[in-house]
């Protein structure tokens, strides 16, 4: 889902940049400047929405793994130095 919505407002940004772009000219008439501020809230709402699903594109995210040695498991991997120290038999 976060695919698709970065997707979108990659698409929607580039077209709204693109109506943007080929209608713009100095006008003073009223219409004109509410269709071009709306195409701006439009590419600025886009740019937020990208970069709250920018975190899809990092690459390698570091993933933290931790080993919990527990000596009463039945998988457990066998330590010498900790069994010694805490005299626990092998079975």
């Amino acid at each position: 889902m976060k695919l698709f919505t970065l997707i979108l407002s990659a698409v929607v940004f580039v077209a709204s940049a693109y109506f943007f772009a080929s209608d713009f000219k100095f006008s003073s008439e009223i219409n004109h400047i509410i269709y071009m501020s709306m195409l701006m809230i439009l590419m600025c709402i886009c740019v937020v929405g990208m970069v709250i699903n920018v975190s899809l594109l990092r690459i390698g995210r570091k993933k933290v793994k931790s080993l919990i040695y527990n000596s009463y498991s039945q998988k457990r991997i066998p330590n010498k130095h900790f069994d010694r120290q805490f005299e626990i038999s092998q079975s």
